[in-house]
């Protein structure tokens, strides 16, 4: 009987890491977004937006790729707060540029050079194909640099849905 318990307790400690790797893509929690350093403050100009490179470290339940540009936004600064927009026009998936000439309310706002999908400066859809506005992305301020809690979103759809 002892030798069928230590065989079975041998058993289960040899399986027990072998089961957990082959479970660990089940169990890593997707998160939903990620906060993402990006620029000092300072280096923004009032009312401009700014298109800005988002690099973090890419990872998926085995392998870490580090400094992978997962996307971009535009950042438009208003005093000491940031905007941010997807850069990814929800239409389909083009990216959005910002549109220098000022519009009726004295900003350029941005435009997507596929489908001609225009939107205001605050990310409002103003006229084409795109089913919504620009997709807002949440900012802070953290050591003197603009924060981004980057996020992708499904395109083509009315509801703004995360992928």
């Amino acid at each position: 009987m002892a030798t069928v318990t230590g065989a079975c307790a041998l058993a289960i400690a040899a399986a027990g890491p072998s089961l957990a790797l082959a479970l660990a893509p089940l169990q890593a929690t997707r998160r939903s977004g990620r906060w993402v350093r990006t620029v000092k403050l300072a280096d923004l100009e009032e009312g401009v937006p700014r298109r800005v490179a988002v690099i973090d470290d890419r990872k998926d339940a085995w392998t870490i790729e580090r400094g992978v540009e997962l996307g971009s936004v535009w950042l438009v600064r208003r005093g000491d707060a940031v905007l941010a927009f997807s850069a990814v026009c929800p239409h389909l998936g083009c990216s959005v540029n910002a549109v220098a000439t000022p519009d009726a309310k004295g900003g350029g706002g941005f435009a997507c050079p596929c489908h001609t999908s225009a939107f205001d400066p605050a990310g409002k859809r103003t006229s084409g194909p795109s089913p919504r506005d620009l997709d807002a992305l949440e900012t802070k301020i953290e050591d003197g640099h603009v924060a981004v809690d980057f996020r992708r979103f499904r395109i083509g759809v009315e509801e703004k849905v995360e992928t």
